[in-house]
């Protein structure tokens, strides 16, 4: 394959992981939401949009909930984002306590935590962060 060929497959792939990140923060911010008004919104093909979310799907980052009331033809199914499959952790170290902090997808606090650090050199610090994190 000629190094043209790599930009361009590579161009494929950036593509893609924009239209499934276009796709999910539409779902994020608009949802319940159907797969046609996300279609409509982003101005990609309905194909191209039931594609993209049956892998959101897939790696939990969205769920289908309820229908929709019926304009005619089928009625579309409701997306709303899967806040709670993944959380992430914040960690504010100040001069003497940490606090942990236990975020959802959408930002939402789950937990908070504060700490005490006595004063310690980096390397006590980093362990004594690490246990801390370990049984949060």
């Amino acid at each position: 394959m000629t190094a043209g060929g790599h930009a361009q497959i590579g161009n494929v792939d950036l593509v893609k992981q924009l239209n499934s990140a276009a796709v999910y923060r539409l779902i994020d911010q608009h949802g319940p939401i159907s797969r046609i008004q996300i279609a409509e919104q982003s101005q990609l093909a309905p194909a191209s949009v039931t594609k993209i979310t049956r892998q959101l799907i897939e790696r939990g980052l969205i769920k289908e909930v309820d229908q929709q009331a019926s304009t005619g033809g089928r009625r579309a199914i409701s997306i709303i984002a899967e806040t709670r499959s993944f959380q992430a952790i914040g960690i504010r170290l100040g001069r003497h306590d940490a606090t942990l902090t236990l975020y959802d997808l959408s930002s939402k606090t789950l937990e908070e935590e504060h700490f005490p650090l006595p004063e310690r050199t980096q390397e006590t610090l980093e362990h004594a962060l690490l246990n801390i994190i370990a049984a949060f």
